[in-house]
């Protein structure tokens, strides 16, 4: 978030530069227009950039914060969907509807299926002593077993191999920092220490921070089921035969894609949520000096709008014209916002694209429409009521 604020602060502030191209370009419709209005029109903005600028620039952050951080945070959870679900080679997952987890006698139901294999997960915690010796860390494990882990999951291995996991030894990712052959004193969720030997170091894209063997789950329930289809079965009978075995033991069987979109959609509404709160605040405070600047605006551009009326321009014709400058400003912004956008979003898919392959470019239309919709609203809205009391003496006739 402050990389992005500090880049549409950025845009903002070269705004002045940027207003002059940009609005000849919006304006060049406007000037094929037969009327005069169109040239006075694109004349009022061209002719004070700064002033144009000054205005453009609450539209530039409302609309481009709005953007990148919904459009980034869209981004972001599908780089995380895409590396928690990469890794899976299994072609159904089973798993509990409530938190107990998945209980004993269904584990071996779900073994019995024919023509599929099984991995079950156990998730648990491990903790190490750190802080000079003071501070228990916290460090997610999961409980495998390591004959039938690469059935299920891909594990990446920079160093060591998971062959040699057994009671006691253990696989940790780079961010222990451990080195590989070390042994390491542990404590387990039950607070008994456990000394491990670390024989394999994960790589980036692990499923897990660390992989141990069942034993150290203790009496923790698997939190899922990995299975995997056996070349030849057919997947409408196991789908059949593991429905059946999970039936009244508060499980659920779903298909790797079904499991993905769940995680992804969850993922998606509480990252949009807090940001939805955050962008809330900022964009009220954004609007309100968009409203500030139109009204101050108007109070120094009333002498102009005086003359138009002494050269015979109509009420109607004079706020129409500040309603159509109004509109070509906040174009302005929102041209402005899409370039910063564009460029906060290109930054971050550079770096997703490193952690998970190639991720689509996702832009909350909907709300963004919404945002511009309000912003071309206030403006006109603030654009007109000054106007509508501008007064002008007619011209004396010769």
């Amino acid at each position: 978030m402050p990389v992005v604020m500090l880049l549409i602060a950025a845009v903002g502030l070269l705004a002045p530069v940027f207003v002059r191209p940009v609005t000849r370009l919006l304006a060049g419709p406007l000037e094929r227009l037969r009327s005069a209005g169109g040239v006075v029109v694109s004349a009022g903005a061209l002719a004070s950039p700064r002033r144009t600028a000054a205005t453009a620039a609450p539209v530039l952050v409302t609309v481009g914060l709005a953007a990148t951080l919904l459009g980034g945070a869209a981004m972001t959870d599908a780089t995380e969907s895409a590396m928690q679900t990469g890794p899976v080679r299994a072609d159904y997952l089973v798993l509990p509807t409530g938190t107990a987890g998945l209980d004993r006698q269904l584990v071996q139901r779900l073994g019995a299926v024919p023509g599929v294999d099984v991995t079950t997960a156990t998730s648990t915690s491990l903790y190490t002593l750190e802080g000079g010796g003071t501070q228990l860390i916290r460090r997610p494990a999961e409980a495998v077993n390591p004959a039938t882990l690469s059935t299920a999951l891909s594990v990446p291995v920079t160093a060591g191999s998971l062959k040699g996991l057994r009671d006691d030894t253990i696989a940790v990712s780079e961010t222990w920092e451990l080195s590989l052959g070390r042994r390491v004193k542990l404590w387990r969720a039950d607070g008994s220490e456990a000394t491990f030997t670390v024989v394999a170091l994960l790589g980036d894209g692990s499923a897990a921070d660390s992989y141990v063997t069942p034993a150290h789950a203790l009496s923790a329930l698997p939190s899922a089921a990995y299975v995997k289809l056996r070349p030849g079965t057919s997947a409408a009978e196991a789908a059949t035969a593991l429905e059946r075995a999970a039936a009244g033991h508060n499980a659920r069987v779903v298909t790797k894609a079904a499991w993905a979109g769940d995680a992804g959609d969850r993922r998606a509404s509480a990252s949009r949520l807090g940001l939805l709160v955050v962008l809330g605040i900022m964009l009220g405070y954004t609007m309100i000096a968009l409203v500030n600047t139109l009204l101050m605006a108007a109070s120094d551009r009333a002498g102009e709008r005086g003359a138009l009326r002494l050269l015979g321009a109509t009420r109607v014709q004079l706020l129409r014209y500040v309603m159509a400058e109004a509109l070509l400003v906040v174009a302005v912004g929102v041209v402005l916002a899409a370039l910063a956008t564009a460029l906060g979003l290109l930054g971050l898919w550079s770096a997703l694209v490193q952690l998970a392959g190639p991720v689509a470019v996702s832009v909350p239309w909907e709300p963004m429409a919404a945002v511009i919709a309000v912003c071309f609203v206030l403006a006109v809205v603030a654009a007109v009521l000054p106007a509508s009391r501008t007064k002008g003496t007619a011209i004396p006739r010769a």
